[in-house]
């Protein structure tokens, strides 16, 4: 939000042309004469923060075989912020989960992982991460970047950042070993959002 104050002059000048001049200032302006007259021009910018023009994160990962391979992708973001910003995540799901459910004990369908989220400035940078379990938005765990952003919510960038583009939101896990053991399924899915606000 941008705010302008400006002391216009126009109201200066017709306060003088209303009443005489001894009225108005200090001292008496003859004929070739004349008297500073300081007119004040205050302005200010609000704090603006927004994800840049075609620099928002999106796209998907197939993580392949979870239960085999150690996986791991990162998605690219460019941050536009005039002030200090605030990103969040939050997970749909709180892990890699199943479309069936689980009866059985001992088998699972709700898959973990790790989210790590780094936020490039234009003089400081930081990063943390999560188990995406504590990501979820009724998730009871802690976590320093669950959303949605706000001025206090979120991992906080201590700084403008201007086309800088080393943010990123990382996923990753190792090979599912335990406890339990996954059921089979090929459709092991979850959404994360992530938001961004200004945080002055």
């Amino acid at each position: 939000m941008r705010r302008l104050v400006i002391a216009l002059m126009g109201l200066v000048a017709m306060a003088l042309s209303a009443a005489p001049a001894s009225a108005q200032l200090s001292s008496t302006v003859y004929e070739g004469q004349s008297i500073p007259l300081s007119i004040p021009v205050t302005a200010s910018v609000g704090g603006r923060c927004q994800f840049a023009t075609n620099g928002a994160p999106t796209g998907s990962f197939d993580a392949g075989l979870i239960d085999q391979v150690t996986w791991s992708h990162d998605f690219g973001f460019t941050i536009d912020c005039n002030t200090a910003a605030r990103v969040a995540v939050v997970s749909l799901n709180g892990g890699l989960k199943a479309p069936t459910t689980v009866s059985d004990p001992g088998y699972l369908g709700l898959a973990p992982y790790t989210v790590t989220l780094n936020l490039d400035g234009n003089t400081v940078d930081t990063n943390a991460s999560c188990l995406v379990e504590t990501l979820k938005a009724t998730a009871a765990g802690p976590c320093s970047f669950r959303g949605p952003a706000s001025t206090t919510a979120g991992l906080r960038l201590a700084g403008p950042s201007q086309n800088q583009t080393q943010s990123y939101l990382r996923v990753s896990a190792p090979a599912y070993t335990g406890p339990g053991t996954l059921i089979s399924s090929n459709a092991y899915a979850d959404t994360l959002t992530i938001t961004i606000a200004a945080a002055p």
